[in-house]
């Protein structure tokens, strides 16, 4: 007959019937409803991400929480996005080259952390302090003048990138330097190297 040759529908079903595999030692839990496992699956990602979001690390305020020192009188400001940004661009062009994560190339004794900026005299720890030194730089002990050596205001003839340089620009790098010392205290001013 010219039928081919194979199982009818009947069959079929009952052969399939047959034919699936089964696991052994199953239990009815694993045949358990579709929504069972995608709701495990979420229940473990918002695990995940609770745990992600409590994991120890340092406290990173936002930009605008962040008071920097401008004198030792108590007085205090805060950065914007913008004069973040424009401090760092400035600092890269005229400091990064011996200053780069806060370190010092020439003097390794001697970085941008706070307390280094603290120790010298006088004291280096905030915006005024700083100014003060890139106008016209003084030994850490504050005895002799090292503007022939460290670029400055005072010595702009000798150092090209500080003839362009206003006061505004000047206040602007210190209080980068400021805010990383407060931001980033671990890999700023010589401490663990990063770079």
């Amino acid at each position: 007959s010219g039928r081919a040759a194979g199982p009818s529908s009947a069959e079929a079903g009952r052969f399939a019937e047959v034919q699936q595999p089964s696991v052994v030692g199953a239990t009815p839990e694993a045949s358990e409803p579709a929504w069972s496992s995608i709701a495990r699956f979420f229940g473990g990602a918002l695990l995940g991400i609770a745990l992600l979001g409590s994991a120890a690390s340092p406290a990173r305020a936002d930009l605008e929480d962040t008071l920097i020192p401008v004198d030792g009188k108590g007085k205090t400001a805060t950065l914007t996005k913008e004069q973040l940004v424009r401090a760092k661009r400035l600092f890269n062009n005229a400091c990064a080259i011996c200053h780069v994560g806060g370190g010092n190339r020439t003097n390794q004794n001697v970085g941008l952390g706070m307390e280094e900026l603290q120790g010298g005299l006088p004291t280096r720890a905030t915006v005024e302090g700083i100014v003060n030194f890139l106008n016209a730089p003084v030994t850490y002990d504050g005895l002799k003048d090292v503007s022939e050596t460290h670029p400055s205001i005072k010595s702009a003839d000798l150092f090209p990138k500080m003839r362009s340089m206003k006061q505004q620009d000047l206040v602007d790098i210190s209080m980068y330097i400021l805010y990383q010392n407060f931001t980033i205290p671990e890999k700023w001013g010589g401490g663990k190297q990063y770079y």
